[in-house]
């Protein structure tokens, strides 16, 4: 059959380049195109999102040792983040380029660290595999240009995981035991999750010792433990007891991204496992179609590094388990992009359950187990090839109030939509906006608050309402909802967009 003859021709095709692939050659291309897409989108300098902008406030407006106490704005980051970032700009001046070159630096240095991690703990196939997942992540390149702490917590992550590789490695030299807790000591302070890393290093080399009855060694671990224990003590007392008692909000605001501490019902056991498949597609990045193949890849890829792989599974998989007990105890949110670090646990056991599935496959069809790997890389290459052509830009208000001031009169009222306040205030500083500026409530879910904040501008004359960050909860889309109002409060006399973004000109007058 024709049909067939082609199949063969094909699987003979695919085996020949698999005898020949070199895999090293394939990792640096990999890894340069992750530079590529991490650096494409730094270098498109979006505006700055409400939360960036919150954060960027601080630290714009604080020395070092004001960025000691609570922030302002509802934000929280960790000290040697917000040091960092200072340092950069004091160094390369007020700007989105400087605030975000930390972040970028940390996607970047991640990128090489985690190929040299997957080299040493996984099969070839499966290193390459993850590696491409880690290099073309949606999540893992956007948060590389943020002025947020996850990024660096990725790096830090990895810093982490093959600290504790290089001690397995050492057989425990006390030298090395020694660098260990000096540097969780060190890390903590420049990430929230650190601990979990830290903590999950710590429980995996004393349960090798104690398996190994390495009594010296042991004992040296619990004493040099006091060092980190020291640092964590002193940043608890300075930094997070404080953090938590002046900022409430921030409980509140993440309440429900916390996991039940025991799962008591089936919509307990739902939740839990509605929040855990959540993961596959953010902070990970995989589409819809590929999350059902990624669940399963990481059931087998568990249970064949658990048989093949154990230390190195409980390596990745500690961390998990002690920030899913951190989020029931309602310490830690188990949500989106404040579970970043965990992409660079969990591709690894992924990619070894997709290899394996793939290498059981192939001894039917060659050309049906190359499909796997296809498949789970598809959607997430789709994506990332569409950012080099679109970059992110969720909240662009920067060229918004550019046009506002090129078209504003210095008697017009600007209203700012309450979550637009941040970005403004910051970008505030670079432009000029003469005349009054009336600040916006929020008042998600009693919106007649909104129409009597609105009737009050009326006889204002000539008023700007700029939008960005648009609450679309319960259904809403509040900035449609305000200009519904508008349209029959007054007259529109101008209007103009951008991504996530838009300012309106109405004419309130009596």
């Amino acid at each position: 059959m024709p049909g067939s003859r082609i199949i063969i021709k094909a699987e003979t095709r695919i085996k020949q380049m698999l005898k020949n692939f070199d895999y090293n050659r394939a990792s640096w291309i990999i890894v340069g195109i992750g530079i590529i897409l991490r650096v494409v989108q730094y270098l498109y300098n979006r505006s700055l999102t409400e939360g960036e902008a919150a954060l960027a406030i601080n630290i714009v407006h604080r020395s070092y040792s004001d960025l000691l106490h609570p922030l302002d704005l509802t934000q929280a980051a960790p000290i040697g983040f917000l040091f960092i970032e200072k340092f950069f700009l004091n160094l390369l001046g007020n700007s989105e380029y400087s605030l975000r070159i930390f972040p970028l630096i940390s996607g970047l240095l991640s990128l090489f660290l985690f190929f040299i991690i997957v080299k040493r703990i996984l099969s070839r196939p499966a290193s390459l595999l993850s590696l491409l997942l880690f290099a073309i992540g949606n999540y893992l390149i956007y948060f590389s240009s943020e002025v947020k702490p996850y990024s660096s917590d990725v790096l830090i992550t990895l810093l982490i995981i093959a600290l504790t590789l290089y001690v397995l490695e050492k057989r425990f030299s006390l030298n090395v035991l020694l660098f260990f807790n000096i540097a969780g000591a060190v890390v903590i302070w420049f990430s929230y999750p650190a601990l979990f890393l830290f903590g999950a290093g710590v429980i995996l080399i004393i349960l090798v010792l104690l398996q190994e009855k390495r009594q010296t060694a042991f004992i040296s671990s619990i004493i040099f433990l006091t060092i980190p224990l020291i640092s964590f003590f002193i940043y608890y007392r300075l930094s997070l007891i404080r953090i938590i008692s002046h900022n409430p909000e921030l409980v509140t605001t993440w309440q429900n991204a916390f996991l039940p501490l025991i799962p008591c019902s089936l919509n307990d056991l739902a939740r839990l496992g509605y929040c855990l498949a959540k993961v596959l597609k953010n902070p990970i990045g995989l589409s819809i179609y590929e999350l059902f193949l990624a669940a399963v890849a990481f059931v087998i890829g568990t249970v064949y590094m658990y048989i093949k792989k154990r230390n190195i599974l409980l390596l990745l998989l500690i961390p998990i388990f002690l920030t899913t007990i951190a989020s029931a105890l309602k310490r830690y949110p188990f949500e989106g992009r404040l579970l970043l670090f965990l992409v660079p646990l969990l591709l690894p056991i992924i990619a070894e359950g997709i290899i394996y599935i793939a290498k059981k496959t192939a001894r039917g069809s060659i050309l049906i187990a190359s499909l796997f790997p296809l498949i789970i890389v598809l959607g997430p290459a789709a994506v990332a090839g569409y950012h080099i052509i679109k970059p992110r830009a969720p909240e662009e208000l920067r060229p918004v109030l550019q046009y506002l001031q090129k078209n504003k009169k210095e008697e017009d009222t600007i209203y700012l939509y309450y979550a637009s306040i941040n970005a403004y205030n910051y970008y505030k500083e670079f432009l000029t906006l003469e005349g009054p500026v009336v600040y916006g409530n929020p008042s998600r879910q009693h919106w007649g608050n909104y129409f009597e904040e609105l009737k009050k501008l009326k006889g204002k004359g000539r008023v700007w309402f700029l939008f960005s960050h648009i609450a679309t909860k319960f259904g809403v889309d509040e900035e449609k909802l305000f200009v519904s109002y508008l349209d029959i409060l007054g007259k529109r006399l101008d209007v103009y967009k951008a991504p996530g973004a838009s300012a309106y000109l109405y004419d309130l007058s009596e």
